[in-house]
């Protein structure tokens, strides 16, 4: 089973960041089981491309599900290889958040692999400049609900 092994971590200095990755564009729909025991946070993840948000959403409620939550992400999608691994950087900015970019750094593994993608991970972070102090575990949508509030 492959894992999505990802850390996400509050960035200090986003256009130093954007200036290190290269652009890449694409609609995606994911759904992330829940994490692996030891992976900190890492879980498997299921992905398709969306072309229409409207038309999901139709479908979603249509076959019963319930919004709790909902609000605006925006990435932009950066994919390179490191070490042999293919891994996918996303600069991630929620209006409902202003003045905070994350950084969300991944790359697939299978489950007995995770902590050695993490300590890949954590060297490209590294290098971009982002350390242990700057990841973060809390989610967006605590995020967004606790602003909310």
């Amino acid at each position: 089973m492959l894992v999505e092994a990802e850390l996400t971590a509050v960035v200090r200095d986003p256009e130093h960041v954007r200036a290190e990755l290269r652009k890449r564009s694409m609609a995606e729909v994911t759904y992330k089981e829940p994490p692996v025991p030891g992976g900190a946070g890492s879980k498997p993840e299921h992905e398709t491309t969306a072309e229409d948000a409207d038309v999901l959403h139709t479908i979603l409620v249509g076959i019963g599900l319930v919004e709790l939550i909902a609000f605006e992400k925006r990435c932009e999608n950066y994919r390179f290889t490191e070490r042999g691994r293919d891994l996918l950087a996303s600069v991630v900015e929620i209006p409902e958040l202003p003045g905070l970019t994350f950084l969300e750094l991944e790359t697939l593994a299978e489950a007995d692999d995770v902590p050695d993608a993490l300590g890949l991970i954590r060297a490209v972070l590294g290098k971009l400049g982002i350390g242990e102090r700057d990841l973060s575990t809390e989610s967006y949508t605590d995020r967004v609900a606790a602003s909310r509030k």
